[in-house]
């Protein structure tokens, strides 16, 4: 009985009579287990006494039917607390775990081995057996529940503070997943956001120049123009040549006005004191004082011009024998040879495309009143036939203050005569044969005799300008044979008057630019309405222009060795304050920016000559005979930059070079004539034997330039003779060039330029290459061989629909049709000599960045071993400051395409630009070369373009390299 009253004692939760002390205090659920407690089934044996807490009353006889009934129910209570263990039995604790944790009230408590107490109250409190049945199968509860009560248990909730409990769980979970949507959609940061930008002064100019222009907030691809030049017209509109500008104010237009502030503020600065800055200096105040010249100097200038030139019907002789005994041949040698005039013909210097490459004399068509004689197919309504006679008859009204009737009768002979000559030799040139027309190199005898020049003095000419270098034997290539049989049929066909008129009238244009305020008004009035202009552009500018045309060589030599500036006796050439001609940095000198430019600009010259050569070698539509031919002109191909050092050393040379330079100071008209002389002492010199340098100065800055194709890009040229892209350091400077500014920029630029002289140079090759063959076979008596140009009509197609559009109507009558394909020809070949060097350049840049990123040097003899990509600083990926979103292709890309960003053109001037520089406007070049080259490259992200006009699929013309 004493041990069955222990272990009741014990599962009724008091204490039994060896217990010493305090009952233990009530451990929280925070520890671990359930919050139901943690039941374990304990065997019992032997008979079990309840332990009343009234032992030894009177009534214990009368209360044991009810004791006995009590000892029923706690057995059945037992066995379900038994079975509640069982079900629990993967949960249970260890024993040890029993024994050392203390409940809270309800909750069982082991004791010693396997004792099992059960909480009166919770006896008490079940109500009932079929009451607590139930809750005991409710708590059956399913995996999330189990979760629910192990989180209770483990913050120690009690059941106040459930709710709140949940409402913070569930508020968190809202909180949780806003988040993690908010992760989701939350904006990435860009990759370029991540990389360095380039803080450097000449990185904020870079972005300057181009953010000045461009207008990123559009979509290059639905609206590229706006893109690249949006801000274009925006910045011209603010500009002080606004108005007053030739033809279309673009890119090149921009960048040679600056050019010319510049060498204007350099002009201001030298020293009043003898050498060529003072002479530079002097010639130029003397331009600027032009307004002071009266009309009254000027006719009695020009008297005495016609003097020497046999009297004119305009200013009759003083001997009164009038026009009876005027030579024609005569005095048209003379007007050329002392005065620089071409009438009907142009005698000049130029570098033959055949061995042995030397300076030749050249036989070029003269010099008409319109500048091109195209205009001449205009019809006689058109505005600007209608003020180019309104010029004529302003110039005889001036000059003679003569009556109305005199001068419109002046101003037609003009006209007329100027009209027949031109359309005549259209009409001869398209008639004739091809190789009627192909450029002939003969005998000066042969010329002098032949029955197309007869008429034409140009024997008694060049023995004129070039006393010592002319014999009967001396060759002369002529530019077009057919134009000089269609001159001489006019001039026999011609009254002496009019020749006279016509003579007298290619001097006064001549000079018309340097003539009194009145007349050169009225030429003013005829610019107004042949290029749009507006406005006169002032002074300074004209001048300075002036000064670059006549003495390009001294000038560039003082910029770049301002050494070579005689100082006054109060300063030194490093004290004068003059503008630095290269750069604004003042990290390393100038020596050393010079040499880093020079490297930069090699590697890029070397490198996109490789790519062309490569092109060619892959060209399997080119003739084998001609890809041979040009790849080796590429390999031997070098670079020239700037003069050379030797032609730098002192002022001595310079003053050796223009030892014929004199400048009378009465009438500006003289220095005409004064720079004519020294240009003819120029070209005596170059007929002779010459150094390289000197051959590099004229091959640069060319006394005067006849026959062949204009070069494509200002100060840069190919030399045939040197075969040498020459590169003048006006190229070098800023704002166009910086070693500083990102290769994209320099590449898309200077770059581009060396890529379309390279292309020039290719088909000079071909051109060169025919003309070897041609030679061979005439001296063998071999049929000439058949050798395939590149830049044949088929290769040109994609480029057609530009012909049509590119020329003017001309009067009933005339050959339109023949005419105008000519026309369209060399607008043509010149677009697409640009979208082909564009592509080449395109492909070049990509290929030199990833030369660059994998360090892979290109092998030049000419570039220094010491120079590395680190040391130009090419391998730093730092990004433009405004421009960060763009990669190194795409900054390319918009600084190219803003090489074409220009003022809409009306019609007169569209006209003007496609007759004089045989050229189609610059916003339609952007587009036409958007489309073909950038709208389907990868870095724009802009897709493919469709077919573009014959020739032209999916953004790509046929035949191009």
């Amino acid at each position: 009985m004493a041990e069955d009253a222990t272990n009741v004692g014990v599962i009724m939760g008091g204490r039994s009579n060896g217990d010493d002390g305090d009952e233990p205090a009530r451990r929280s659920n925070i520890n671990g287990g359930s919050r139901f407690g943690s039941f374990r089934p304990v065997p019992i044996s032997g008979p079990v006494h309840l332990i009343s807490s009234q032992q030894g009353s009177p009534d214990s006889s009368a209360d044991e039917e009810a004791k006995l009934l009590h000892k029923q129910n706690f057995f059945k209570t037992l066995q379900a607390v038994e079975r509640i263990g069982e079900e629990r039995s993967p949960e249970v604790e260890s024993e040890g775990d029993i024994a050392d944790n203390e409940r809270e009230n309800g909750d069982l408590k082991g004791r010693g081995d396997g004792g099992l107490g059960v909480s009166v109250i919770d006896i008490a409190d079940s109500g009932g057996t079929q009451p607590y049945k139930s809750s005991l199968k409710g708590m059956k509860k399913n995996v999330f529940e189990k979760l629910y009560d192990r989180l209770l248990n483990a913050f120690d909730v009690s059941k106040k503070s459930e709710r709140p409990f949940v409402g913070l769980i569930l508020t968190t979970l809202v909180l949780l997943i806003v988040l993690i949507v908010l992760i989701i959609v939350w904006p990435r940061i860009p990759e370029y956001l991540t990389k360095e930008i380039c803080v450097e002064t000449e990185c904020m100019e870079a972005s300057k120049q181009i953010l000045a222009w461009a207008n990123p907030r559009a979509n290059e691809c639905l609206n590229p123009y706006e893109w690249a030049c949006g801000r274009f017209e925006e910045d011209f509109g603010k500009h002080n040549f606004f108005e007053a500008h030739k033809g279309e104010w673009n890119f090149n237009t921009h960048l040679h006005y600056k050019d010319t502030m510049s060498t204007y503020e350099f002009i201001f600065k030298l020293p009043s004191v003898k050498g060529l800055g003072h002479t530079v200096k002097k010639l130029h105040a003397f331009c600027t004082s032009l307004d002071q010249t009266t009309t009254g100097d000027t006719t009695i200038w020009l008297k005495r011009v016609f003097r020497e030139l046999g009297g004119s019907q305009l200013f009759p002789t003083s001997g009164g024998r009038g026009l009876s005994r005027w030579d024609l041949p005569e005095h048209l040698a003379k007007a050329q040879a002392m005065y620089g005039v071409s009438a009907f013909y142009k005698i000049g210097i130029d570098t033959r495309n055949e061995p042995p490459f030397d300076y030749i004399l050249t036989l070029t068509e003269g010099d008409l009143g319109m500048p091109n004689k195209e205009y001449y197919a205009l019809d006689d309504s058109h505005p600007i036939s209608q003020a180019y006679r309104t010029y004529l008859r302003d110039i005889y009204t001036n000059l003679m203050a003569s009556t109305s009737t005199k001068a419109y009768h002046y101003a037609d002979i003009i006209y007329n005569y100027e009209k027949r000559l031109a359309l005549t030799v259209a009409r001869f040139v398209n008639d004739a044969a091809d190789n009627a027309t192909r450029p002939r190199i003969r005998k000066l005898s042969q010329v002098a005799d032949d029955k197309s020049t007869r008429w034409l003095p140009i024997n008694r000419t060049a023995s004129a300008m070039f006393p010592l270098r002319i014999t009967h034997d001396t060759p002369v290539l002529v530019d077009n044979p057919a134009v000089f049989k269609a001159i001489t049929q006019v001039i026999q066909t011609t009254d002496i008057e009019t020749l006279n008129h016509f003579v007298i009238w290619s001097v006064i244009q001549r000079y018309l630019p340097y003539m009194s305020s009145d007349l050169r008004q009225s030429r003013w009035e005829f610019d107004k309405v042949l290029y749009g202009v507006r406005t006169k552009p002032p002074f300074w500018h004209s001048c300075t222009e002036l000064i670059q045309q006549w003495l390009p060589y001294g000038l560039e030599a003082l910029r770049e060795n301002p050494a070579l500036i005689v100082p006054d006796s109060m300063t030194h050439p490093a004290e004068i304050d003059l503008p630095n001609p290269y750069h604004s940095s003042h990290l390393v000198t100038n020596e050393q920016h010079v040499q880093f430019d020079d490297e930069l600009v090699k590697i890029m010259f070397y490198h996109v000559r490789d790519e062309y050569k490569q092109a060619v070698i892959n060209a399997d539509w080119i003739n084998g005979n001609v890809s041979e031919y040009i790849t080796d002109k590429l390999s031997r191909m070098r670079i020239q930059i700037g003069i050379p050092n030797d032609l730098l050393k002192s002022e001595q040379t310079l003053g050796e070079y223009y030892r014929e330079l004199y400048m009378p100071e009465f009438l500006f008209m003289d220095n005409i004539v004064a720079q004519w002389e020294s240009a003819k002492t120029t070209m005596n010199r170059l007929m002779g034997n010459v150094t390289e340098g000197e051959r590099i100065i004229a091959e640069l800055y060319p006394p005067i330039a006849s026959g062949g194709r204009k070069a494509p890009v200002a100060n840069m040229k190919y030399s045939i003779s040197l075969n040498m892209v020459i590169i003048s350091r006006q190229k070098l400077r800023e704002p166009y060039f910086h070693i500083k500014y990102p290769l994209s920029l320099n590449f898309a630029r200077l770059g581009s330029d060396i890529s379309l002289v390279i292309q020039d140079a290719i088909n000079t090759f071909a051109e060169q290459l025919k003309n070897i063959e041609g030679d061979k076979s005439q001296h063998f008596g071999l049929s000439s061989a058949r050798l395939g140009n590149i830049f044949s009509k088929q290769a040109q197609r994609c480029v057609t629909n530009f012909a049509s559009s590119s020329v003017p109507s001309v009067p009933k009558g005339t050959p339109k049709d023949r005419q105008l394909e000519r026309i369209g020809n060399v607008n043509r070949l010149n677009l697409y000599l640009e979208v082909s060097s564009v592509g080449m350049l395109t492909r070049a840049f990509e290929t030199l960045v990833e030369k660059i990123h994998r360090n892979e040097r290109i092998f030049e003899s000419a570039i220094s071993e010491k120079t590395t990509y680190e040391l130009l600083g090419l391998r730093e990926r730092h990004l433009q400051p405004g421009l960060r979103k763009y990669s190194e292709q795409q900054l390319y890309a918009l600084a190219y395409m803003q090489k074409h960003c220009a003022v809409a053109s009306v019609s007169t001037k569209r006209l003007t630009r496609l007759q004089l520089v045989h050229d189609i406007p610059e916003t339609e070049k952007f587009d036409f070369i958007w489309h073909h080259v950038f709208s389907k490259a990868s870095s724009m992200q802009c897709g493919s373009s469709s077919t573009n006009g014959d020739g032209a699929q999916n953004g790509r013309c046929s035949r191009i390299l």
